[in-house]
């Protein structure tokens, strides 16, 4: 088989290559880093097995006896799997990819090397400082900050250009300082040091060589040091951070399931975004009869919820068929909790998956549809032209009141489901003006009667990228 060493970009998941997405995807073993986007590791279909390798986080190991696992651990699985080892920015630009490529080479396995986008770069632009301009300069030097493990330094200090990129170098960056005077530089010399690049952590702090060999600043890893000249276009550029500051104390109002109330408020923490929980309906489990679900040749979940309920009647595990789940939460629930394959959709609604369900069955099959008793007749009506479809009932909703005063302090509501439109639409539409609403999809669209955006990707992922790109499109 064949090991990918894969550069996953410097943090901000839509900077990962269509390369790198599509070996994610592919991965039977995927042995990822620290910094390395949470959002990327949704990308691996459900028999893979990931494993985590970050350094930091070994407390008790240093990097030297971690990187000796990651190496024997692409050797155990390298001869026979498709390994792929996810690493952030680029792989051969201080990642070690050389060292891991060796390994595979030195025993035997086939491996290729897929590049990223490095933050030496990535991480600036994100700041509004180009690493090169004809005004500031025409070279630029990339150093780490943990140079290697030799005992003599191979830069030449003196010969470095006017603007230099330091990564990883938190730690030394007092004593590159120090050298950098040491040759004559000015201790009014501009520094960007920028934490967290290109995610929502992003922060850049201005100093001077001079604070920094006086050890005055506080920082903390990941950051990169942009010293030079140049660095002072952050003032004038920094387009990135601007954006941010537009979404700081936004308060946005979660509409969805009382059991589901919680989920999104950490994206939305991350952005410095206030959620605010508003409950609309309320998941009623009743009582079913669940026949042998080995009678069907393919069985259809259109909820976690319904996954649930059916679990606590029969092992899921002991089901031979097909399965099949309206979208990745579903199918990663699936996955997760009893180690089966369900199938999506390319489009993460009732019509997405009934689509797929129709190319991918054979005709006159037995279904079985496993859903909330207010689902539409949609899935089952597209369903029944080619199949014998059955459909159980296994949990009401029950729609709980809008709190007017609670969607008039907000900034925008996310609706989340069909259900939780109908609850909202009994409010004043004078109460909805204020605030931007994102519907989550088409179907959730048709029971709002009220100016609104429409999600892209029926996830909450998805109508959270709706509201930023809203958000964004106004001037800076």
């Amino acid at each position: 088989m064949t090991v990918y060493i894969v550069g996953s970009g410097p943090g901000d998941p839509e900077l990962v290559t269509l390369k790198a997405k599509r070996l994610v995807e592919e991965a039977e073993i995927l042995i990822y880093d620290r910094l390395v986007h949470e959002e990327i590791l949704n990308w691996v279909n459900p028999e893979c097995k990931i494993i985590y390798m970050g350094k930091r986080d070994e407390k008790l190991k240093s990097s030297q006896q971690i990187q000796k696992e990651i190496n024997s651990t692409l050797i155990k699985y390298g001869h026979k799997y498709r390994v792929v080892r996810l690493k952030g920015g680029d792989p051969f630009i201080f990642g070690r990819g050389g060292e891991e490529a060796l390994v595979c080479k030195n025993a035997g396995i086939n491996f290729e090397i897929v590049p990223g986008i490095s933050s030496f770069y990535a991480v600036p632009a994100y700041a509004g400082i180009p690493i090169t301009h004809r005004k500031f300069n025409s070279a630029f030097a990339v150093l780490t900050g943990r140079e290697s493990i030799k005992a003599k330094s191979a830069i030449n200090w003196e010969k470095l250009p006017e603007t230099i990129i330091v990564l990883m170098g938190v730690s030394e960056i007092q004593e590159i300082s120090k050298k950098l005077l040491k040759i004559g530089r000015k201790k009014s010399t501009p520094v960007a040091a920028i934490s967290w690049g290109t995610t929502p952590k992003q922060q850049t702090k201005m100093t001077t060589i001079g604070n920094l060999a006086e050890g005055i600043e506080d920082l903390d890893p990941p950051t990169i040091f942009v010293i030079g000249s140049v660095s002072k276009l952050h003032e004038k550029l920094n387009w990135f951070e601007k954006k941010l500051e537009k979404l700081k104390e936004k308060k946005v109002v979660i509409a969805r399931a009382k059991n589901h109330a919680n989920e999104g408020a950490e994206i939305l923490n991350s952005y410095k975004i206030k959620p605010i929980l508003m409950p609309l309906i309320e998941i009623i489990y009743r009582e079913f009869e669940l026949p042998d679900l080995n009678d069907f040749d393919a069985i259809v979940f259109t909820s976690v919820e319904g996954v649930k309920r059916v679990s606590q009647k029969v092992d899921l595990r002991t089901y031979n068929g097909e399965i099949f789940a309206i979208g990745p939460k579903t199918k990663n629930y699936i996955s997760q909790n009893f180690g089966l394959k369900a199938n999506i959709g390319k489009k993460y609604n009732s019509k997405g998956l009934g689509k797929h369900i129709l190319q991918n069955l054979n005709q006159m099959s037995k279904v079985l549809l496993l859903r909330s008793s207010a689902a539409t007749k949609t899935l089952k009506n597209m369903l029944s032209t080619k199949f014998d479809v059955s459909s159980i009932s296994v949990y009401d909703i029950r729609s709980l009141p809008a709190n007017p005063d609670i969607v008039k302090e907000a900034d925008a509501v996310f609706v989340m489901s069909a259900s939780c439109a109908k609850s909202l639409s009994t409010l004043d539409k004078k109460i909805l003006e204020k605030p931007v609403i994102v519907s989550i999809g088409p179907e959730t669209s048709k029971h709002l009667a009220i100016p609104h955006l429409i999600a892209k990707e029926f996830t909450f992922q998805g109508i959270f990228n709706t509201y930023l790109n809203y958000i964004w499109s106004e001037k800076l």
